[in-house]
């Protein structure tokens, strides 16, 4: 009877000591550390990435494998990549929800209609400069791969000119994709937000019912102080 009972204890620890070993081996992505597997695992963590993160992991490699012409300084840091997919998604959110909303509510006063119908980035080389020199704000998001590069060599130096903070992000087709376009992007203008931001806001969300907006001014300030900060003609 007691030999019985001592090989239950046996087992009863032999089982704890296993859990305990299973316990630690876990990681914070929710994935099985085993000794023998672990590139298995580096690769099951990449897979679990999702979101912005993912995304952010696709701009590195994309990055990484693509031409990168010698003016693309300064790169914008990753720890600033996700305020960029954040004012891009809010910009797709908002043009998708304002136009829908041009379209059924024929009750909306000139003041909202037109409020509904500002533009919150500028894409394109031509387009950008145009802007630029209306006297509008905001940052400037240049493709790392435009050749050949006297496409856009003088855009840098035209946005010290007007003061205007810019970064190189990723490559064309990259920046495309962001924007949820299929034709390729050699740089967009991201515009500062004015006064009416907030009515702008609480107009779509009124009448919406899909997908809410906000924090573009957050968001915005965000970026632009990253900009600034990893720009040494930005920096007063």
């Amino acid at each position: 009877m007691r030999e019985d009972i001592n090989k239950l204890k046996k087992n009863n620890n032999d089982s704890n000591l296993s859990n305990d070993e299973e316990e630690h081996s876990v990681d914070d992505e929710g994935s099985i550390n085993n000794d023998n597997d672990n590139n298995d695992n580096n690769n099951n963590k990449k897979e679990k990435k999702k979101g912005y993160e993912k995304i952010i992991e696709d701009i590195k490699e994309e990055n990484k494998n693509s031409y990168v012409s010698k003016i693309s300084e300064p790169m914008l840091k990753k720890k600033y990549l996700k305020n960029v997919l954040k004012i891009l998604d809010y910009v797709y959110y908002a043009k998708l929800n304002s136009s829908q909303i041009l379209k059924t509510n024929n009750s909306l006063d000139e003041e909202k209609q037109k409020l509904l119908k500002k533009k919150l980035i500028v894409i394109g080389l031509t387009q950008v400069i145009k802007c630029i020199r209306k006297g509008y704000s905001g940052i400037v998001l240049i493709a790392i791969d435009v050749f050949p590069i006297n496409i856009i060599c003088h855009l840098p130096s035209f946005c010290e000119q007007y003061k205007i903070p810019y970064t190189f992000v990723t490559t064309k087709n990259k920046l495309a994709h962001l924007c949820k376009l299929k034709r390729s992007i050699t740089c967009l203008f991201i515009l500062k937000p004015d006064i009416h931001i907030l009515t702008f806001e609480q107009t779509i969300n009124q009448h919406s019912p899909k997908k809410k907006i906000h924090n573009y001014q957050k968001l915005y300030d965000k970026l632009i102080s990253g900009v600034k900060k990893n720009h040494p003609f930005f920096q007063s």
